[in-house]
C-alpha cells in the first residue's frame, strides 16, 4: 500500500464521487465540481467508495479513479484520491473480499460496511465478528441511520465488539430539537465515533459539507478531537495501521 498520507487538511473516507457508476456523481463534470467544493471545505485526501455490486469491474473502478486522482492534483499539489467502496453486507462478504472482487478502503484492510436501517444488533455484530475473524477491520457506515444503535442506545456494544463507527458530516448540522444530530453529538462526547466523513452524492443536496461539523467539535470538543477523527484516524487507514 503506498497512499501518501496528505500533509494538512483532511481526509474523507466515504464519497460517492467517481462518475456515473452509483446514485452519486452523474458524470465527469459533477465529479470535477465535487473535488473542488471539498478541497474548498478543507478537504485533502477522499477515498472513493462507489456501492458495491456484483458485476461491478473493479479494474475500470480503479481507471476511473485513477482520473479522477488526476484531475485532483490538477487542482492543487497534495490533493488526491484513492479508491474502495461501500458495501452493504451479506453473507459471502469475506469471499469477495479475499478474491479483490470486493474492495477494502484504499487497498488497506478498512472496510466500510453498511446495513439495512432496520437490521438488527445481532446481524450487525455477526458481520463485524466475521470480518476481524478474516483480519478485516470493520467500519460501519453512517451508524446513524439504525435503528438498533439510535433507538436501543446500543453504540458501546458495538464499538467493543470491534466496529469503527463513522457518521455524516451533515448529520451534525442539526439543532437541539434534530434527534438525529442530537444522537450524534452525544455519542462523539462519548467518544464511540471514530469517524465524520461526508458521504457525499452531488453538488446541491448531498455536497461535501464538512465545515460546520468541525466547527462545532472545535467549539464543544476542541482541535484534539477534531483533529483526530477527520484525520488522525482516517490516516490510519490510508497507512493501513491498526487504530
Amino acid at each position: 500500500m503506498n497512499t501518501k498520507f496528505p500533509s494538512k487538511g483532511w481526509i474523507d473516507i466515504h464519497a460517492h464521487i467517481l462518475p456515473g457508476v452509483d446514485d452519486g456523481a452523474h458524470d465527469w463534470d459533477e465529479a470535477i465540481t465535487l473535488l473542488k467544493l471539498a478541497y474548498g471545505q478543507g478537504i485533502r485526501h477522499i477515498i472513493a467508495t462507489p456501492h458495491f455490486t456484483c458485476n461491478q469491474d473493479t479494474g475500470l473502478l480503479q481507471e476511473s479513479c485513477t482520473c479522477l486522482d488526476y484531475h485532483a492534483k490538477a487542482i492543487a499539489d497534495g490533493f488526491g484520491v484513492s479508491l474502495g467502496q461501500e458495501i452493504k453486507y451479506f453473507e459471502n462478504l469475506i469471499e469477495y473480499l479475499n478474491q479483490g472482487r470486493a474492495l477494502t478502503l484504499a487497498g488497506s484492510r478498512y472496510v466500510l460496511v453498511e446495513f439495512e436501517p432496520s437490521d438488527s444488533l445481532g446481524r450487525m455484530k455477526r458481520a463485524v465478528r466475521q470480518l476481524i475473524q478474516a483480519s478485516y477491520f470493520p467500519v460501519i457506515a453512517h451508524v446513524e441511520r439504525y435503528r438498533c444503535l439510535f433507538e436501543q442506545e446500543r453504540v458501546q456494544e458495538l464499538v467493543e465488539y470491534g466496529a469503527y463507527l463513522q457518521i455524516n458530516s451533515r448529520s451534525l448540522n442539526g439543532g437541539w430539537m434534530d434527534k438525529k444530530a442530537r444522537w450524534c453529538k452525544k455519542n462523539l462526547k462519548k467518544g464511540t465515533i471514530h469517524f465524520i466523513a461526508t458521504d457525499m452524492h452531488n453538488s446541491s443536496d448531498r455536497s461535501p459539507d464538512i465545515q460546520t461539523a468541525v466547527s462545532w467539535v472545535e467549539h464543544n470538543m476542541g482541535v484534539r478531537t477534531s483533529d483526530r477523527i477527520t484525520r488522525t484516524n482516517p490516516g490510519f487507514i490510508l497507512q493501513d495501521r491498526l487504530l
